[in-house]
């Protein structure tokens, strides 16, 4: 009864309400018919009849919206018990209400029906969705968020936006008095974007200061509908670009940008220097060149010289200037198997530049390094050697200088010779430059780089792809032919080149063989012949390298060396190498470097020695060596200035045979296969002390095992090197150096047998210990001085004893006699710059023999064969007419040598005469650069002189070289 009252009282409170809140009116027969039915609808709430007042003021409200109205409807709900629909109503009144009075009244309504009615409060991401409740067809119940009220049951809702994908909630239970939340999130209908073209740039929609959706190339989801893409890149014009999207599809767009373009002007103080602008290589200086506005990183780089890097802003329309003089700054490679700078090597080094090689035309490693501070030549019409500091006994052979291919060892592993001739490669053209490193080089290398090493460094990858096509003539007359095909693609490059050469030689006349049987007076014409190719390339591809090397050369003999019948052609030596080597080389951050490699090689020789019949006729040998390796290092750079490394090679030689018969198939030689193994650790330190004082040290343990067919043989050395390198003033390095090395015993001297001599299994190495102090001043950045004394002590030499009789054989043993040498160089040099240089040096240097042991019954005062005390040389090039002519000249000097003549009950040892070579070749570049050409003469003079030889040969000394005449062209494609 008293909430009927209560009722009663309230509703007369709202009609009141209702009657003096004026009815907004239209101007037209809606708002007058809107008016009427709200008139029925008071009355009929007046006399109580709610379901009628509500149907009036429900068609009113349809008429014409009213705030007002609706609150009305939501009165009548609410008398005829409809909360829910009371509930709703009530809200929707509510939504946006200013007037406080009214807001209140509202309020009051809510919180009156509220235990009548279940709550569902409904938020939707984004909001504004449309709402339905259990099913669509019932029509919306408004736009989120909304509060909705229902009565008991269960409930699902249902959202609906444009452009977005629908969305329904779980089923829910609600009670009268609940209070329920659902928080829902749209996903939008998406259509897809596929955007090609200039990589890296970045794409935006509809506002080009929007944020960034992705990089080219990229897929973005777009909204359905017309947009607008904006691509953009840093030094690149922005481009728009309009696109339909639509739902759930995918289209296609490219946008390639035009670059925004300003100009940087490149100088240098030398011509043609490689202009490089983010890693690519865009021309040669001088030059003015077309670059993207922004920020760049330029470097100038030029062969022999220190690059230079800059970064540089570049803008709109404008120049920007990169002017630059370059200072010498040549690298080596080979004094610790990695790239340093010259004067920070731990070894005493010259480099012979790519300028040189190509202005001189050398053919050969000997006739490059033939001037170089220190070293000399001996060529016995069998093989060449290469000398250093004094020393170079006959019969040596070259096999205490180490070579190397790019890293590679190249002496073979039967008597260790290193082929600095024609007997190791047709010609020096994929040559980029020669490092020559004085001092031992066991610590990295192991047996063989006794006093020093020659490394050849050729192409690298990045070159121009090209072809191609070159003839030459040189030394009496031999005639080269040569191809080259350079490919660069991309992550890596390929090049091989292919060569062959042949050539008559010289006539020499011995007056050894005056009287001899032969009849032919001494004179040995025609039978100087050579010829032979060679094959070799590489290719990278990432961090491989693959390696391949062949070379083969056919030699006639002149000198009748071996005693054989003099004059006859049929005395001919054949020498192949191979070897096919596989690098991997990865960098494992900023700080760690690893390098594996793997080789296989392959060394043939093959002799005929013509004798009498009485003699065994017509003698063959066949010397065959293959092996295999495998090397496995890493370097660390635990901190600035700080370099370790540590490193294991082994190899094994499967194959080290000699073989030898005469013409009555008579062995006299076993092929026996006399294999090895080899063994070495090493382990090496760089640091950087202070600013002025860098020391590198290091320690090699070598290991062989040879198995011969009588026993097997161990040996092993251990071998250090320490350099400090000190800069006491700005212009100034000085390097003190210390070292050992050592060189084993070869197959030849350990395992060679005929009848005048018997094998000498029992040998051990032979060592050196070298000290060293290099100084070097440097003027300017293109002027040095260099200064240097040094002193070696070798010991255990390899020395032969017996007469080379059937009574007296042939053996070998290690010498109690140690040979010391001491000297002092002195070298300045202008380096190239613009087709100008001039160098020159001169060495002294004095070896003798310490304490001589009885046993090796050398003379008094015995002094070593084929050293030279004074070594000189003077080179020097211009330019005549630009690129297109140039002259470049070398004068060297040798002084006089003994022969081997050193030992008691021999003819007394006498001394060659001193020598003076003088070479002189014009060189250019013609036909738009792609035609180059040398010419030119090796002993203007036709100086005559003579180089001491070995026991094998009947006289003590051979002529060398007389004037001989170069030519050369090369065509690139």
């Amino acid at each position: 009864m008293f909430v009927r009252m209560v009722q009663r009282a309230c509703a007369c409170c709202v009609f009141l309400f209702i009657l003096c809140t004026p009815v907004s009116a239209l101007a037209d027969d809606l708002a007058d018919e809107a008016d009427l039915q709200f008139q029925l609808g008071t009355e009929a709430y007046a006399r109580g009849d709610y379901r009628g007042a509500l149907e009036h003021f429900l068609r009113s409200n349809g008429l014409v919206k009213n705030r007002n109205v609706t609150f009305n409807i939501a009165r009548c709900y609410e008398h005829l018990t409809q909360y829910p629909n009371a509930w709703r109503s009530y809200s929707r009144a509510l939504a946006g209400a200013e007037d406080p009075t009214f807001k209140s009244k509202v309020n009051e309504s809510l919180e009156r029906i509220a235990p009548f009615v279940g709550v569902i409060e409904v938020i939707t991401d984004p909001p504004g969705a449309t709402l339905y409740i259990d099913r669509k067809d019932l029509g919306p119940r408004g736009e989120t968020p909304l509060s909705l009220g229902v009565g008991r049951g269960q409930y699902r809702v249902l959202i609906e936006m444009d452009g977005y994908e629908p969305v329904a909630s779980a089923p829910m239970a609600v009670a009268a008095g609940d209070r329920k939340k659902i928080e829902l999130t749209l996903n939008s209908v998406l259509g897809g974007v596929s955007v090609e073209g200039t990589a890296g740039a970045e794409i935006r929609v509809d506002r080009e200061d929007g944020p960034v959706l992705g990089r080219v190339p990229a897929k973005i989801a777009v909204r359905p509908g017309l947009h607008r893409l904006f691509v953009s890149a840093p030094g690149k014009k922005t481009r728009e670009v309009p696109v339909e999207v639509r739902a759930r599809q995918s289209v296609r767009v490219r946008a390639e940008l035009e670059a925004t373009l300003g100009s940087l002007v490149v100088a240098t103080d030398l011509r043609d220097a490689l202009i490089e602008v983010d890693g690519r290589s865009v021309g040669f200086s001088p030059a003015v060149i077309n670059v993207p506005v922004g920020t760049h990183r330029v470097r100038v780089s030029l062969s022999g010289f220190s690059p230079i890097e800059r970064t540089v802003v570049i803008a709109k329309g404008a120049q920007t200037r990169f002017e630059a003089e370059l200072a010498r700054g040549e690298q080596v490679t080979a004094a610790s198997r990695t790239a340093e700078q010259v004067e920070e090597a731990p070894s005493s080094v010259t480099i012979i530049s790519r300028e040189e090689l190509r202005a001189m035309g050398y053919q050969t490693i000997a006739e490059a390094v033939r001037g170089v501070r220190g070293l000399y030549l001996t060529d016995d019409r069998s093989y060449t050697t290469v000398g250093i500091r004094g020393f170079s006994r006959p019969g040596d052979y070259g096999n205490k200088i180490l070579i190397l291919y790019d890293g590679h060892p190249y002496n073979e592993n039967l008597l260790g010779q290193s082929f600095p001739g024609l007997e190791g490669r047709s010609d020096l053209d994929d040559v980029q430059r020669i490092e020559i490193i004085r001092g031992p080089g066991s610590v990295l290398y192991g047996t063989g780089a006794f006093f020093g090493v020659i490394n050849l460094v050729t192409h690298a990858p990045g070159e121009e792809t090209r072809v191609e096509a070159g003839v030459a003539s040189h030394e009496y007359g031999v005639i080269r032919g040569r191809s080259l095909g350079y490919w660069n693609f991309g992550e890596g490059a390929v090049w091989t080149s292919a060569s062959i050469f042949q050539g008559a030689g010289r006539d020499f006349h011995f007056s050894e063989y005056s009287d001899d049987e032969s009849g032919l007076g001494g004179n040995a014409r025609g039978i100087d012949g050579v010829k032979g190719g060679t094959v070799q390339g590489r290719v990278w591809w990432r961090d491989l390298t693959l390696q391949w090397f062949w070379h083969r050369r056919d030699k006639e003999l002149p000198t009748g060396e071996y005693d054989v019948l003099f004059g006859d052609p049929r005395n001919i030596f054949k020498d192949t190498r191979a070897f096919l080597e596989l690098r991997f080389e990865p960098k494992l951050g900023a700080n760690v470097e690893l390098l594996t490699r793997a080789h296989a090689n392959l060394y043939t020789f093959e002799s005929t020695a013509p004798y009498s019949e009485d003699d065994g006729g017509l003698y063959e040998e066949v010397y065959e060596g293959r092996w295999v390796g495998f090397e496995q290092r890493i370097a660390y750079r635990p901190g600035e200035g700080l370099r370790l490394t540590l490193g294991a090679e082994l190899q094994r030689h499967f194959e080290a045979s000699l073989y030898g018969q005469d013409s009555l198939g008579d062995v006299y030689l076993p092929a026996d296969q006399n294999p090895y193994w080899v063994i070495g650790v090493y382990t090496a330190g760089d640091a950087d002390i202070t600013s002025w004082l860098r020391v590198s040290a290091g320690v090699r343990f070598t290991a062989f095992r040879w198995e011969f067919s009588e026993r097997d043989v161990e040996s092993s050395s251990l071998d250090p090197r320490l350099a400090l390198i000190v800069r006491p003033y700005p212009a100034g390095v000085t390097k003190l150096l210390a070292g050992k090395a050592f060189r084993a015993p070869s197959i030849y001297e350990r395992f060679y047998q005929s009848s005048v001599q018997t094998t000498s299994l029992d040998l051990d190495p032979e060592h050196v210990l070298t000290g060293e102090i290099e100084h070097t001043h440097r003027f300017s950045s293109s002027v040095a001085l260099v200064g240097a004394v040094f002193a070696n002590s070798v010991t255990g030499l390899v020395v032969g004893r017996g007469e080379g009789t059937e009574a007296s054989p042939l053996f070998f043993v290690n010498s109690d006699t140690p040979v010391r040498t001491i000297g002092a160089e002195l070298e300045l040099r202008r380096e190239w710059r613009e087709g100008w240089m001039l160098a020159g040096n001169y060495g002294v240097q004095r070896s003798d023999y310490v304490d001589p042991a009885p046993e090796d019954e050398l003379v008094d005062d015995a002094r070593v064969p084929n050293s030279p005390t004074h070594l000189a040389a003077i080179k020097g090039a211009a330019p005549i007419i630009g690129r297109s002519l140039a002259l470049m000249t070398r004068l060297t000097y040798g002084s006089a040598r003994y022969d081997r003549n050193e030992t008691r009950g021999l003819p007394a040892q006498e001394k060659t005469g001193a020598n003076v070579v003088w070479d002189v070749v014009f060189n250019g570049r013609i036909v738009n650069d792609q035609l180059t050409y040398n010419f030119g003469v090796y002993n203007l003079a036709d100086f005559r002189y003579h180089a001491p030889v070995s026991a094998e040969f009947r006289m003590t000394r051979v002529p060398q070289n007389g004037r001989t005449v170069l030519a050369a062209l090369t065509l690139s494609l």
